[in-house]
């Protein structure tokens, strides 16, 4: 059977996926590995900025602009290369490869939905502002006919290279409700932590979590729904808190012998003095 030759669109498909799965804070250090990996390093330029786009925007990237943070978002995107900043009621114009602001312009609003969207993104930024001390949030506000859809984006990232270890912390809540109606709240969170010190080890969770709260303006659902949100997501946190522990107690030890293969345990004093003899000789 004649060898299997990868062709070069497979190529640039793999190094693609690698690029993708970046851990957080080292996208950049991947591309520079998956350009060495390949024949020509010149063969993911084509793909380079439809790439790059997409990890920016997965990865939910806190960006500067003015006094405050806003997020490079999916859900944000005005046009190729456009993110709203709700806070700042700005379109800004966003450079994928160099990760940073080039323009800003200013955005056009919904009066209807800003009466609802601004108290809600006021109740956001408090609640971000408290319990993520390197995150950013971003709201955006939608209203078909008499449906209000906002969306809550938290990013918050730490990077660590210098003791090997890189995280980010990625939330987005939906709120679905007609003026004056019940709230349904739908959540996706996902956690990434790399570290790498003399390994590879890394911790992907991702969790999907619903409730409803109680409607009214916009400060009032703000208030209700965030009182949700920060329950669920302290409770996801205990729980990754709780895993470690599991692990550390049972799956990592399960990974090594209790006992030596000889089933006996080391005696290192009858070691220490073997040696003290062998040092005296």
């Amino acid at each position: 059977m004649a060898d299997y030759v990868v062709s070069q669109e497979e190529m640039i498909e793999i190094a693609n996926k690698f690029l993708i799965s970046a851990p957080p804070g080292e996208f950049m250090e991947v591309v520079t590995d998956v350009r060495a990996l390949l024949p020509d390093e010149k063969l993911i330029n084509d793909t380079a900025p439809a790439t790059f786009r997409e990890y920016n925007t997965d990865q939910m990237l806190q960006v500067p602009n003015g006094d405050h943070q806003f997020l490079i978002t999916k859900y944000g995107e005005i046009a190729h290369g456009e993110y709203l900043d709700p806070l700042a009621k700005q379109v800004v114009s966003f450079d994928h490869i160099r990760q940073e602001v080039t323009g800003t312009r200013a955005a056009n609003t919904d009066s209807a939905v800003e009466t609802v969207r601004g108290p809600i993104d006021q109740a956001a930024q408090a609640y971000c502002g408290e319990y993520y001390l390197n995150g950013a949030c971003s709201t955006y506000g939608a209203k078909n006919g008499s449906d209000f859809t906002i969306t809550v984006c938290i990013s918050s990232a730490k990077f660590n290279p210098n003791n090997f270890w890189n995280g980010r912390w990625r939330s987005v809540w939906t709120l679905t409700f007609k003026s004056g109606g019940e709230v349904a709240i739908k959540g996706n969170i996902r956690v990434n932590v790399h570290y790498y010190e003399d390994g590879n080890v890394q911790l992907r969770g991702e969790v999907t979590k619903t409730a409803k709260c109680a409607g009214g303006d916009g400060a009032t659902i703000g208030a209700n729904a965030f009182k949700h949100i920060s329950k669920i997501e302290a409770d996801y946190q205990q729980a990754l808190e709780q895993s470690y522990q599991t692990m550390g107690d049972t799956t990592f030890k399960a990974l090594r012998r209790v006992l030596p293969i000889t089933r006996m345990k080391i005696d290192w004093a009858k070691i220490k003095n073997f040696k003290l003899s062998m040092d005296a000789k």
